[in-house]
């Protein structure tokens, strides 16, 4: 979500800075170019990523990964309708219906029937509709009223030749492309209009250029406004916003210009830096290596795993650079024991602790490998960089259900730590992709299970 609020805001602004800037000087070539550069480019800077020195340092970071178990549903139930699902549908909708546009237009250009003729070294298809003159990829098309005494008007062809040989096709095709991927960008259709203009800059510009007068060119874009033709990937010789046309045509080149192009450098330079995904650089990565080849090592303890499997004792793995940390452990472990109470404490039964009812289950869920592997995995694709760090203690709670089946379902995560969140869903997903537990077991036959697996972290 965060990606997608950068690409709109970047291309707004980039887009805005060529309406105000840049749109109206007759550097139509440069125009283009930015056009086309910028757009790609606020679709692109929000997924790259920098590494940059941190605000303040981190000197500690500290994960327990416990795996009490609970039981909270034995029977199947159907899934609450998701709402991001809904809106994954109407984007698929809406996303289908602009491709089918694009490849109608596209169907409606190649099925138009007519006859095929090289004029002046150009492709050119004289058609039985009376359509007004346009070009696409490498041919021009035009109605037979066009084409008398088998001559084309040296205007009309320049105009439709220039769109061939600058391919301005291919700028309109990123464009419907990008817009049917992202038809909820606004810029995009604002960056859609401003191309067109500016391919019409471009070929009127080299109509003038071969000293046809300025007035009767004119005159033959007004005489053509009388009919029109739509088609989504063409430049047709009319094109409705005559009034900025005939104003360009009119205009000469400012002593601006060049300070204008420059400035759109550093917009982009700035636009890059505002954008772009920052990671801050510290010793996590190291941590984390460190903390698995540890974990490797013969002289951990296996009964831990036995004890996990109990819902007694948590599992805990110190990701930190540092040999000893007491003050550190004292305050986790106070956290952990309001969270989880020592085995031989009374409690009273709530969300936190293991189920004790006669509902319980003769065997409870067993990842393949035990919940050594599953924490090793988990921890090994926890992606450091994407983690921010916040004062005091970060926890996610992961609640899944493991099915009678061994399947991983209804995966979510609470916690206050939105980056933390996301990052221990993603990693425990991708732990579990292509993985069939051993289901839990009530009266000799598999059962549902839903379990929660609390993951805390905390910097100093």
């Amino acid at each position: 979500m965060i990606i997608l609020f950068k690409i709109i805001l970047c291309s707004g602004l980039l887009i805005a800075l060529y309406y105000g800037f840049l749109q109206k000087e007759k550097m139509y070539r440069f125009n283009r170019i930015y056009l086309l550069f910028s757009l790609l480019f606020s679709y692109t800077v929000p997924f790259i990523s920098i590494s940059t020195e941190a605000p303040k340092p981190v000197n500690h970071l500290q994960t327990t990964l416990e795996t009490t178990q609970q039981i909270l549903d034995l029977t199947p139930k159907q899934n609450d309708f998701d709402l991001i699902n809904l809106i994954w549908i109407l984007y698929g909708i809406i996303t289908i219906i602009f491709l089918c546009r694009l490849i109608i237009s596209f169907m409606k250009i190649k099925n138009l029937k007519g006859e095929k003729i090289i004029y002046q070294n150009l492709k050119v298809s004289v058609t039985e509709d009376e359509i007004q003159p346009f070009s696409f990829w490498n041919t021009i098309y035009l109605g037979k009223r066009y084409f008398i005494n088998n001559q084309i008007d040296d205007r009309i062809f320049l105009h439709e030749k220039s769109h061939l040989e600058q391919k301005h096709s291919i700028d309109l095709i990123i464009i419907e492309i990008v817009k049917a991927f992202t038809w909820f960008n606004p810029a995009v259709y604002f960056y859609k209009n401003a191309i067109l203009m500016n391919h019409e800059f471009l070929a009127d510009d080299s109509v003038l250029e071969n000293n046809f007068n300025v007035k009767d060119y004119q005159n033959l874009v007004l005489d053509e406004i009388i009919s029109s033709q739509n088609y989504t990937l063409t430049n047709t010789f009319n094109f409705k916003n005559i009034k900025k046309r005939f104003i360009m045509m009119n205009t000469k080149k400012s002593i601006w210009t060049q300070v204008k192009k420059a400035i759109s450098i550093p917009a982009l330079v700035i636009s890059f830096g505002l954008f772009v995904e920052k990671t801050y650089a510290h010793p996590i990565e190291k941590m984390i290596e460190k903390t698995q080849k540890k974990m490797s090592e013969p002289d951990y303890d296996p009964a831990d795993q036995t004890k996990q499997n109990e819902g007694t004792e948590s599992v805990k793995y110190d990701l930190s650079e540092a040999s000893e940390i007491p003050e550190q452990l004292i305050e986790n472990k106070k956290i952990q024991d309001t969270i989880r109470p020592k085995e031989g404490k009374s409690t009273n039964l709530n969300q936190e602790t293991v189920s004790n009812s006669t509902n319980d289950p003769t065997q409870l869920p067993q990842f393949p490998g035990g919940p050594i592997e599953l924490r090793n995995k988990v921890a090994k694709l926890l992606d450091p960089s994407k983690l921010e760090a916040e004062k005091g203690l970060s926890r996610a709670d992961i609640m899944f259900t493991v099915t009678d089946a061994g399947n991983v379902v209804n995966v979510k995560v609470a916690g206050n730590n939105e980056s933390f969140n996301n990052e221990a869903l993603i990693s425990f997903k991708k732990a579990n992709e292509n993985v069939t537990w051993k289901p839990a077991e009530k009266d000799g036959r598999p059962v549902n299970y839903a379990m929660r697996m609390p993951l805390t972290m905390s910097f100093e």
